[in-house]
This record gives C-alpha cells, structure tokens and sequence, in this order.
C-alpha cells in the first residue's frame, strides 16, 4: 500500500484512493529496531533485527538496544513495536509461499484474513472460491 503513496509529499499518487487503515490493538508482536538516521537495522538481506515480546516489556527492549549496540550502532535508535507481527522461519516461510500459490490463506493464525474470508464466504457463497 506504501507504493500508491508519494515518498516525498506523504499524499496519494492517485486523489482517489480510498483505504481505511485499521490498527491492530494486540499486546503481543515484535520490536524492531530503528537506527537514528530513520533506517530499520538490518543485515542487509532484508532481515530486520527484531525481538518477539508483549507492548512495553522494558526487559526486551533493553535486550534489542543491548544487540544493536552490539551489532554496530550506536544506541541511539528506537525500539518500534508491531503488534500482531511474528517471526517465520525458512520452513514456515516456504509453506506460506505454497499456500498462497494454491489460492489459500498463507497464515492461518492471521485472524483479520480469516475474518475477511468467513465474511466473504458468508456474503457471497462458496462461489466466490470457486475457480471457474
């Protein structure tokens, strides 16, 4: 969705687009850490440096602090919580990718896309899953 936005403005590449962002209210995910340029810490490939843990566990976000700092950086970046965010492993990740390919959800402990597929199903019928 952040592709349908102007980096540079902060406003919509098309005027309309209409979204509703809805914020996850879970007390569980992940800290990722943020360096004090605004660049997420990683190790290049993609992977962020991050920490599974409960909203405003103090204990690992000293952890997280206590990596970067080990890693390279110089503590004065911010621990940033995602809620709802868990970690995959190589496995977990290549069968998510199997599943979607078949047309199924990836994640089955995503709760918001089984909610949005028992509404569909609800509203339009086993014929919208359906290949034709």
């Amino acid at each position: 969705m952040d592709s349908l936005i102007n980096p540079k403005t902060g406003k919509p590449l098309v005027k309309n687009i209409r979204r509703k962002v809805i914020d996850k209210s879970y007390d569980w995910g992940l800290y990722v850490y943020k360096k004090s340029n605004g660049k997420w810490f990683s190790d290049g490939q993609g992977n962020v440096l991050n920490i599974q843990s409960k909203k405003n566990d103090i204990s690992k976000i000293a952890e997280l602090r206590k990596a970067a700092m080990y890693y390279g950086d110089d503590g004065d970046g911010q621990c940033v919580f995602v809620p709802g965010l868990n970690r995959a492993s190589e496995e977990q990740y290549s069968e998510m990718k199997d599943r979607m390919n078949q047309g199924l959800i990836p994640n089955v402990n995503d709760l918001g896309a089984v909610y949005d597929a028992q509404k569909t199903l609800k509203t339009h019928g086993r014929e919208a899953y359906e290949n034709e």
